[in-house]
């Protein structure tokens, strides 16, 4: 598989539908291109010809019956709606058959219509509901009398096919309203999977494609792609199409990569592309769709997610059902935008929140307790210069208060360092872990060895700070726990990924064993999930512990 380029769009090359495809038309009365018929000279009067025309030629369809609804006679544009609807030989609609032999089990549809009729009146319905074996149809009937003597002797059904009219509408109406409903669901902070989801109930809903799947990931590629399948696709297809990313890697893609176009053939050109094994499970001949669409979703210019659209092998999309399937997912591409923005801004908030904490800490209680620590001293100067002996409980508690407000100083400065390490910011991973290193040191007398780059890493600030956090941890654990000496903590930096890695040779632990109460690995571990980082802990009572983090880097 090529870098910088969607593993779904490397399959075979899109291609348009065939002229014959573009245009399909439900109705049989109007031929798609030009056709000229011969028509032999008359000597007949000029009504008479007009009226032979007129019922020959017409493009609706024309039927007369008599008062028994037994058909008399027909155009051929009338007997053509059978052969085109039901599949009927021409001479279906022969002279003879009733009414209800024709379309059998709509005679309340049509009860209303003939009995005005044989009243003597005309009426007029628009897109008049038929039922077929499988489907709905819908026309746009006259229903007239005709007259012999003064009386009724026949009707004539003259009719025109109202299907694509009708279907049109009420597919423009069902996707107007799955719109809504999908906009609606982002202007309430509707989580991200809820509205990809919706996308995706869209897609299969509103058009003819078979079923639906997207897949997105954030701008910067930092977090794995994450996928959403319909159902019909197979239980696990959404997980396979992450690991089919995972696989490829999270590298740029580029807009140009997609046309809108119908990519024929593509399950048996996926099923030899090795780089889509995880989704070969689900590309099996019991599966009816063969083809694809892909369409992007983008945001400021940048690819971050796709729609796949799956279709019956020859099927196709025409212009409304790309503009449709291009503006739900310019929406999920928005859904996915607004789910960066929120995300980010809850970091922003919490690392706000740390500063401020850490500003009122330094400047309310750290001051306070610095003051305590000077007054003790003073007072020890002072119990001295009178002559009191370091042995005498009063120098034996004013002591005692120097050496607690000194730790509960040092303890404060530690936590001002975590709730906002001025040396991550301003020079790194690699000296924020020595600079608080050499402060367990000094406070725990731990020896802990460092090795790290010299120069600062080129990394995302949030992943220096989940790193610094997993290291900080597993070093307070070893502190509490571990009773070793010395802790090694280790960081090696590669083009394609960076590890932190700490150990040491204390007590260790089983790490098979439930430890109800203590929340430092499964901290840890989602840490590192955050990044997309990998988290490896190995371990036995006696043999110490190892710690591994490692983080995939993108070009």
């Amino acid at each position: 598989m090529k870098d910088g380029r969607s593993p779904l769009a490397g399959g075979p090359p899109a291609t348009a539908p065939p002229p014959d495809e573009r245009d399909p038309l439900r109705s049989t009365s109007m031929p798609t291109e030009p056709l000229v018929d011969d028509l032999a000279p008359s000597d007949s009067p000029l009504d008479t010809q007009l009226l032979d025309i007129f019922f020959d030629r017409t493009p609706m369809g024309i039927a007369v019956f008599d008062t028994d609804l037994r058909l008399r006679r027909c155009n051929k544009t009338w007997a053509a709606f059978f052969e085109h609807y039901l599949g009927v030989p021409a001479d279906y609609a022969v002279p003879g058959r009733h009414l209800k032999e024709l379309i059998p089990g709509n005679a309340d549809a049509v009860r209303h219509m003939v009995e005005i009729a044989r009243g003597g009146q005309v009426i007029r319905q628009a897109a008049q509901r038929i039922t077929i074996p499988g489907s709905d149809t819908y026309w746009d009937v006259v229903f007239a009398p005709l007259f012999g003597d003064g009386r009724v002797v026949g009707m004539v059904d003259i009719v025109t096919d109202a299907t694509d009219r009708v279907r049109s509408f009420q597919r423009l109406e069902a996707r107007i309203a799955m719109f809504s409903r999908v906009a609606a669901g982002m202007s309430v902070d509707q989580p991200l999977s809820a509205t990809l989801s919706q996308v995706v109930n869209a897609v299969h809903q509103t058009t003819a494609a078979l079923a639906c799947s997207i897949v997105c990931w954030d701008e910067d590629g930092r977090e794995p792609a994450t996928a959403w399948a319909d159902t019909v696709l197979g239980d696990g297809f959404a997980a396979a199409i992450e690991e089919v990313w995972k696989i490829r890697g999270m590298r740029p893609v580029r807009v140009e990569e997609y046309d809108g176009a119908v990519r024929r053939g593509f399950r048996e050109a996926a099923l030899a592309d090795p780089s889509l094994a995880p989704v070969h499970p689900y590309l099996t001949e019991a599966r009816p769709w063969q083809d694809v669409a892909l369409l992007p979703l983008v945001v400021s210019g940048v690819v971050v997610g796709e729609v796949a659209v799956y279709l019956a092998p020859g099927q196709h999309l025409d212009d409304d059902d790309r503009g449709y399937l291009v503006a739900l997912a310019d929406q999920a591409a928005v859904a996915v935008r607004n789910s960066t923005l929120f995300r980010a801004a809850e970091r922003n908030a919490a690392l706000e929140e740390r500063h401020r904490l850490s500003r009122e800490l330094h400047d309310s209680v750290s001051q306070a307790l610095f003051s305590m620590t000077l007054h003790a001293r003073t007072a020890q100067r002072h119990l001295k210069s009178e002559g009191l002996p370091d042995d005498h409980p009063v120098a034996i508690e004013v002591e005692q208060l120097h050496g607690l407000t000194q730790a509960a100083l040092a303890e404060m400065r530690a936590l001002v360092f975590e709730l906002r390490p001025g040396a991550l910011e301003a020079e790194g991973l690699a000296a924020a872990l020595t600079k608080q290193a050499a402060a367990i040191t000094a406070r725990e007398g731990l020896l802990i060895d460092v090795h790290a780059p010299d120069s600062r890493l080129g990394l995302d600030p949030a992943v220096e700070e989940h790193l610094y956090r997993i290291a900080l941890e597993a070093l307070h654990n070893i502190v509490k726990h571990a009773g070793a000496t010395p802790v090694h903590v280790d960081l090696e930096y590669t083009d394609a990924r960076l590890v932190l890695r700490v150990r040491d040779d204390g007590a260790g632990f089983n790490p098979t064993l439930d430890r109800p109460g203590h929340l430092g690995l499964t901290t840890m571990r989602e840490r590192a999930d955050a990044i997309g980082a990998t988290f490896d802990l190995t371990s036995a009572p006696g043999r110490g512990c190892e710690i591994t983090v490692a983080v995939p880097l993108t070009a």
